[in-house]
């Protein structure tokens, strides 16, 4: 009999477990994910909407949900961190994104894996840089936001740059590139890969900003922070959130991607940045 009753409770809980994560674990529902970060390198907040891992995906008539969820949040300019879309002859979703959201803020933009497998990843850079997107291959820029210097720099990512015969050094050289005389200024890197910490240690920026990892997929609320993610494996440890390096903070958007692939306890995001004056 206790043995029945022991058997009976096993089965309520697996059922039990299976309709709290069927109502609250499989939501779609776009959120907002807001990070602050403190540096006495600016006098007055200065806030970054993050876009990542769109991938085709739909928000809405013309995406008007996305574009109204960024807009609600005044950023002071946006960066799109690689993956927006899965094939160039499908680009629709991100161009209707992208042509809205450039009238508004300064964007600046780094290329995914995607991009690159999509096989005409320079023609979609050229798109972008029709609608007043900085395309950042390498380089940095210097600009000015409410007053204050800021330095934003990006690389592409590695497959973009990959060559049989010499790996990826030309990755590296554009890293390189843009690590040099951050100085006094607030740096700011995108880069879609989260994995690369090795290198990012290497470097003195700021604040990095990543995608890629889709947030692990499947997530367990305080004890798993996701299952698998691309180029980590299982139980990545850089699915999403905010993780501090060697002398820069690291932080990790789970993406804009739904019903490709099934997220659970996992909702997409669209990531919120605040830098914020030590005082």
């Amino acid at each position: 009999m206790k043995l029945i009753k022991k058997r009976y409770i096993i089965l309520f809980t697996f059922l039990l477990m299976i309709i709290l994560i069927a109502i609250f674990g499989t939501s779609q529902d776009l959120q907002i994910r807001h990070y602050s970060e403190s540096t006495k390198k600016v006098s007055e907040t200065i806030k970054i909407a993050v876009i990542t891992d769109l991938h085709n995906t739909t928000y809405g008539e013309h995406q008007a949900e996305l574009i109204s969820a960024t807009k609600e949040q005044n950023p002071d300019f946006i960066c799109f961190v690689g993956d927006l879309i899965n094939s160039i002859k499908h680009i629709d979703e991100a161009i209707d994104l992208i042509s809205s959201l450039t009238k508004s803020y300064p964007c600046y933009y780094v290329s995914g894996n995607h991009e690159y497998w999509s096989e005409n990843c320079d023609n979609f850079k050229g798109l972008l840089r029709s609608y007043g997107v900085n395309v950042l291959e390498g380089t940095k820029k210097s600009i000015k936001v409410r007053g204050q210097n800021l330095q934003i720099c990006g690389v592409d990512d590695p497959e973009v740059l990959y060559e049989p015969m010499k790996g990826y050094k030309g990755w590296n050289e554009q890293l390189e590139r843009c690590n040099k005389e951050t100085g006094e200024v607030y740096s700011i890197l995108l880069s879609h890969r989260p994995e690369k910490v090795e290198d990012y240690n290497k470097c003195n920026f700021d604040l990095i900003l990543c995608g890629h990892a889709h947030g692990g997929q499947f997530r367990i609320p305080w004890l798993m922070n996701g299952l698998y993610a691309p180029d980590q494996g299982f139980f990545p440890k850089f699915a999403g959130g905010e993780y501090k390096l060697s002398d820069s903070m690291m932080i990790v958007s789970r993406g804009l991607i739904k019903n490709h692939i099934p997220r659970v306890f996992n909702r997409p995001e669209l990531v919120i940045v605040d830098i914020c004056p030590d005082e």
